[in-house]
């Protein structure tokens, strides 16, 4: 209304209105206003001259309408007006910024990145553009920024988050007039976020009806490359055994070549294993074996020389470490009598440091037994074999030898498939005439642990008798359990040359997801019978059987200096004990990072039953390359009795140690130590080749196109304009207006003339 009573007068237009920017409450103005009416009104009443009450009222409105004006004026007064213009649509400019950029693949023999610079920046590419847009330029590597134009680019990013780049811009922009994207790139997505993330930052785009061009840098095949994709190890290396590496390679450009496949140890080379290099793109896998000289855990290296003329060099080598730290086993082993096997089996582990064994023996039919290696004689093992978690469970391998199972109550055996279950621990039956289903072990909760079954068509069971050569299966003739040569070859030669053996334990084969390492290969396979030797994983813990029974024989037919023996039953009671996790264990989620990755710690923390504790106070102290040691606090993973998890972000590159230290509440100080490694991250050489048909799909999803780097000119003409206003808004005070200056003069004057008229002034 008032609006347009102001129109009317002329004193705003039609796109204009009047709004006031005082921040005072309106009722306190109202009653500012009315109290300041109120004493205008009781002053002229009470006038001692008489007069007439028209001309009081007169009198007492000219008095009022001014003191509204200033009111009014208090009440910061302004014109509005709006004004709207049409202006251009944003074209969001996304440039690939990750290492891969840096490869000399384009043409002229420039890098991906200087490409893109010449024919975006050089070339003019870009200022066309801006002609057409208003460009927003944006870099992205492993994380996505704003940047003023293309001079800002380096090929310096660690990884490529193109899913994160356009979920950022696109969330920057949203419900802002965006004509379209363009992502300039060689099209690797390799932060591991998946496809699932990039879908759908694909998909909201497209809901938007803003279309993804891509434009497409470097070539889709390296010519001249060798590349190592992968180093496989074993998590732990027990001490003076020989390991197996498997280093995954792919070459191009280099048929036939021979070149030298170097593993490194600080520098150092360790062991060399000449390759013939493949067809182009061909894939190989190299067996490469090694016996760490030093305790603790170990950084090494896979490393080929970079070639002449080699495309890209900085993935020809790659970082692993080995867990080869002392660790004594502690092994409980019972026997049903003194027989020879356990006789020269003891007399094996007892010389070797890293086995503490303690043996338990029945020397009489009355039960009476013998115990060997106790620690304490009134109280460890007084009773037989354990009755409790924590007895049982003080143990890291439990060794079954030619005993039946009736020697144990149920419950002791439930217990024993827990401790493998549930605390971890390994377990070995060995062969004998009261072993596997001789001893009545068919049923029982020890028939579940075994990698073997016990059930079967009862002529395919049974003692078997015959001399036999064990003879290690295909997959166990490079199995850390059966090595005894530094090579395939030489390993095969050893186990060829052992004297037979006689007599085993048939079985009902193999369980699904067992492994074979050892067979008799002179006897019928139907249904496994023929198995000697099998491992498995069985809950937290792993299970073996070895089905023979004369092992000694390789004692007394062979030359005293011989240590076939002697070796072969350590590496199977390491194997079985070694791994057996602690009370307190840590570990990283992978032993290799690049440049400023968070590192996450995990540990977990169990009591004397191995019952998850929760509740206490855990740090890990991390050590770095320079010797400084920082200390890091794992809260408590929700969900997950007894974990511990936290994150470290480290500084430098090269080897650091983790090692947590809990105190118990027993007082015992329990330790682990894991370790991992920093380094540049050869993931952006990895398959760096141009991604054509991955950006053609995503372009497509969108309703966009994909285009060389050598045809992005078409950008000007592919894009379409859209259509945006905008709405300028401008505000014209009134309280320095000539209008209400006057306006107030006048009726102070006239109401002053007029009172001096009446001769009442």
């Amino acid at each position: 209304m008032i609006d347009t009573f102001l129109y009317a007068l002329g004193l705003i237009g039609a796109s204009e209105h009047l709004s006031f920017r005082t921040t005072i409450p309106f009722w306190v103005i109202v009653l500012f206003a009315l109290s300041v009416a109120g004493l205008v009104v009781l002053f002229y009443r009470r006038m001692p001259v008489a007069t007439s009450t028209p001309m009081k009222s007169l009198l007492t409105g000219l008095k009022i309408l001014p003191l509204l004006l200033v009111v009014f004026c208090l009440m910061e007064p302004v014109i509005v007006s709006s004004e709207v213009s049409p202006r251009r649509g944003f074209l969001l400019m996304l440039f690939d910024d990750s290492g891969s950029m840096g490869i000399q693949d384009a043409a002229q023999g420039l890098s991906r990145v200087e490409a893109v610079k010449r024919r975006f920046g050089d070339d003019g590419l870009l200022e066309e553009l801006a002609a057409q847009f208003r460009l927003r330029s944006y870099r992205f590597a492993d994380r996505t920024e704003r940047v003023p134009g293309i001079g800002e680019l380096e090929a310096s990013g660690t990884a490529t988050d193109m899913a994160g780049a356009l979920a950022q811009a696109a969330g920057e922009f949203r419900d802002l007039p965006v004509a379209a994207v363009v992502l300039v790139t060689d099209g690797a997505d390799n932060t591991g976020t998946g496809t699932d993330k990039l879908a759908n930052a694909a998909a909201y785009l497209a809901s938007q009806d803003t279309p993804v061009h891509a434009v497409g840098v470097g070539r889709e095949r390296i010519d001249r490359d060798v590349e190592i994709l992968k180093v496989a190890a074993s998590d732990r290396v027990t001490e003076g055994t020989i390991t197996d590496l498997v280093v995954t390679l792919r070459s191009s450009g280099y048929s036939g070549r021979s070149v030298d496949l170097n593993i490194r140890e600080g520098g150092r080379v360790v062991e060399t294993v000449p390759v013939r290099l493949g067809g182009d793109g061909d894939i190989q896998r190299v067996q490469v074996f090694l016996s760490p000289e030093s305790p603790g855990i170990l950084e090494y290296s896979a490393e080929v020389a970079p070639q002449n003329a080699e495309t890209i060099a900085e993935n020809n080598a790659q970082a692993f470490l080995l867990d080869n730290r002392s660790k004594t086993g502690r092994v409980l082993y019972v026997e049903g009598y003194p027989r020879r096997e356990f006789k020269f089996i003891r007399r094996a582990l007892e010389e070797d440091p890293r086995i503490d064994l303690v043996s338990i023996v029945r020397i009489s039919p009355d039960g009476r037994i013998y115990r060997q290696g106790i620690r304490d004689p009134k109280q460890e093992l007084t009773a037989g074999y354990p009755r409790s978690r924590e007895e049982l469970f003080a143990y890291d391998a439990v060794v079954f030898g030619d005993i039946e199972a009736d020697w144990f109550t149920p419950e002791q055996l439930r217990l024993t498939e827990a401790f493998v279950s549930d605390r971890g621990g390994g377990f070995l039956m060995m062969g004998g005439l009261s072993s596997f289903r001789e001893g009545g072990y068919a049923g029982t909760p020890i028939e579940d642990v075994l990698p073997v079954r016990l059930t079967g068509e009862d002529w395919a069971m049974g003692i078997v008798d015959h001399a036999f050569l064990l003879e290690p299966d295909a997959e166990g003739i490079d199995h850390p359990l059966l090595r005894f040569g530094s090579t395939r070859e030489e390993n095969n030669t050893i186990w060829s040359e052992l004297p037979e053996l006689i007599g085993y334990n048939r079985i009902g084969g193999a369980k699904p997801g067992a492994a074979v390492l050892a067979i008799d290969p002179m006897a019928d396979a139907l249904e496994g019978s023929n198995v000697i030797l099998a491992v498995q994983r069985y809950g937290r813990g792993r299970s073996m059987a070895f089905t023979g029974f004369s092992t000694w024989r390789w004692q007394m037919h062979l030359p005293s200096e011989d240590q076939s023996h002697e070796r072969f039953w350590r590496q199977m009671v390491r194997w079985t004990a070694l791994y057996a996790p602690g009370r307190v264990s840590v570990a990283t989620d992978r032993t290799n990072y690049g440049g400023h990755e968070p590192v996450v710690i995990e540990s977990r923390l169990f009591d004397p039953e191995f019952e998850p504790v929760d509740g206490a106070e855990v740090w890990a102290d991390v050590t770095g390359p320079a010797g400084r040691t920082e200390a890091v606090r794992l809260e408590r993973a929700l969900g997950k009795s007894g974990m511990y998890g936290g994150e470290f972000r480290p500084s430098l590159g090269g080897m650091h140690k983790v090692e947590v230290s809990v105190r118990s509440g027993d007082g015992e100080l329990l330790r682990d130590q894991t370790g991992f490694t920093v380094a540049p991250s050869a993931t952006e050489f990895t398959n760096a080749g141009l991604r054509r048909e991955e950006l053609e799909r995503l372009a497509a999803s969108t309703g966009g196109v994909y285009l060389p780097l050598s045809d992005a000119g078409q950008l000007t003409e592919l894009i379409e304009p859209v259509e945006d206003t905008a709405t300028s808004i401008r505000e014209r005070d009134l309280r320095d207006a000539p209008f209400l200056f006057a306006a107030i003069l006048l009726f102070l004057s006239a109401e002053w003339f007029l009172r001096r008229q009446k001769g009442l002034s």
